[in-house]
């Protein structure tokens, strides 16, 4: 990049220096003057001509670059905190903070019937197939017997959606999350999952960390579905919506949301005790925050910091670590949507899901 800019510098003191000699000469152009010479010759070298022509194709290189959007980030304020929200025109939602590390939203009512309707119809046309995990944060406890994650998902795009109720949908989450509909709209397509009886999903983290220096998954060219020997998931923030009622059970927990250090330390170190938070079909209500699925309702939190210096992904937040909590009785339905982001090294780099 020196190399580029230093050429660049001599070649601007080139052609500055065959203006200073074609101006002692009186051989400036029409274009220069503004004013019409019927003796000039046409095909005369003209260095502002020249000087121009480079200084637009460096400004039209410059436009052309691209900058993936920087983030924001919402203040939860205190646990409790209601805040009211027009995430659409003339309809307002109440944003309540369940927690502050990590800030944890609920919305009641974020869904209507005939939308969660509509998000179940259309995963069951599309067809589900078995759960899987991703990543070693996310493997079974060698220790537990029991299966790690216990349900059905597809996954769902324009396609099956249909453009007006994603776009509307995208416009929603746009204005409830402060972030720009580019990031939206590159992120990836809804996920829907179905539990039955038993069915759960003990505490994992939605992303993966970065080791190996792997780029996104959403930046990257990986086979579909990608492996984490080729990248990593890289989701900013999660929105998770209660599709249906459930008769028992389903609820979302957060082990470790608003634990102290010394209990983060303590979990985190591995062993009986990290077994125990993780294994949700036992210790469920041990968790700091328990969210009872509700038809309609969204729940949303962030799974990394954002650093502050650049407004770009940071590390893994620890405290966002969650699951589901066994069905006891009928069926829940849910449906995530993961909001990609990229960190401040790969910002130059599109999502694969945008054109």
């Amino acid at each position: 990049m020196k190399m580029c800019s230093y050429l660049r510098n001599i070649l601007l003191l080139v052609l500055l220096n065959e203006i200073h000699l074609h101006t002692a000469h009186g051989q400036l152009s029409d274009d220069y003057t503004g004013h019409s010479n019927a003796d000039s010759d046409e095909n005369a070298f003209d260095p502002h001509n020249l000087l121009k022509y480079y200084a637009t194709s460096q400004t039209t290189k410059e436009e052309e670059v691209y900058v993936f959007p920087p983030l924001s980030r919402l203040d939860p304020g205190d646990v409790g905190t209601i805040v009211s929200v027009e995430l659409s025109p003339g309809r307002w939602f109440d944003r309540i903070t369940r927690a502050v590390k990590p800030p944890i939203f609920e919305i009641p009512d974020f869904l209507s019937d005939e939308e969660c309707d509509h998000i179940i119809n259309s995963a069951a046309r599309n067809g589900l197939g078995t759960s899987q995990i991703y990543g070693e944060d996310n493997e079974p406890d060698p220790n537990t017997q029991d299966i790690f994650r216990v349900s059905q998902q597809t996954w769902l795009n324009r396609n099956n959606l249909g453009g007006m109720f994603l776009d509307n949908l995208q416009n929603k989450l746009s204005t409830l999350l402060n972030l720009s509909k580019e990031i939206i709209k590159g992120s990836e397509s809804m996920q829907v999952v179905n539990y039955l009886p038993n069915g759960h999903y003990h505490a994992h983290l939605d992303s993966t960390r970065n080791t190996g220096n792997k780029p996104c998954c959403f930046q990257s060219s990986c086979p579909t579905p990608p492996g984490p020997e080729c990248c990593r998931i890289c989701r900013y923030a999660t929105v998770l919506y209660f599709l249906n009622n459930v008769d028992g059970g389903g609820e979302t927990a957060f082990p470790l949301a608003d634990a102290d250090e010394n209990t983060m330390t303590r979990f985190l170190e591995g062993g009986n005790l990290a077994h125990q938070w993780r294994n949700l079909s036992n210790f469920c209500h041990n968790s700091s925050v328990v969210i009872g699925p509700k038809r309609g309702t969204a729940i949303m939190w962030y799974s990394h910091l954002m650093e502050a210096e650049t407004n770009y992904l940071g590390e893994i937040d620890d405290y966002s670590y969650h699951g589901g909590c066994d069905v006891t009785k009928g069926t829940k339905w849910i449906a995530n949507n993961w909001i990609n982001a990229a960190t401040y090294n790969e910002r130059f780099v599109k999502s694969i899901w945008v054109d």
